[in-house]
């Protein structure tokens, strides 16, 4: 979304009123923008569908409103040779923690060093996304 340049996220974990999607893609119009983006995660309170309808009926957001429903592999793109390579890293760490005896943990990736982190500890530290 943020390499996209969306105006607007709309997640499961936060319920977003439509009417606040009409908002920023109005400010985005009035902002000089030629184009506006919102993306909406699968699971969240109403449907891209949906949204796109009620938006087709608002003539002050400037844009024409397409929908656009992405595959999987549109969403995930192709991996780089870092991504890859930290893969590979994480899979042969995850292999020599289950070895040693250690589980119920995830990879991690601290610095440059792969560790392994409790589940406990990694579902604790919940990272809200910003508004």
């Amino acid at each position: 979304a943020i390499l996209g340049g969306a105006e607007i996220v709309i997640t499961p974990e936060r319920e977003v009123p439509m009417e606040e999607v009409e908002k920023a893609l109005e400010d985005a119009y009035v902002r000089g923008k030629s184009h506006a983006i919102a993306v909406i995660a699968e699971g969240a309170h109403y449907s891209a569908t949906a949204l796109a309808n009620y938006l087709k009926n608002n003539p002050n957001i400037g844009f024409e409103i397409r929908l656009t429903i992405l595959g999987h592999i549109q969403r995930g793109g192709s991996p780089s040779a870092f991504d890859r390579l930290l893969a590979t890293r994480m899979g042969v760490h995850a292999v020599r923690f289950l070895k040693e005896g250690q589980t119920g943990v995830m990879t991690a990736l601290q610095g440059r060093q792969i560790v392994p982190l409790p589940l406990e500890e990694a579902i604790s530290q919940l990272r809200p996304i910003s508004d």
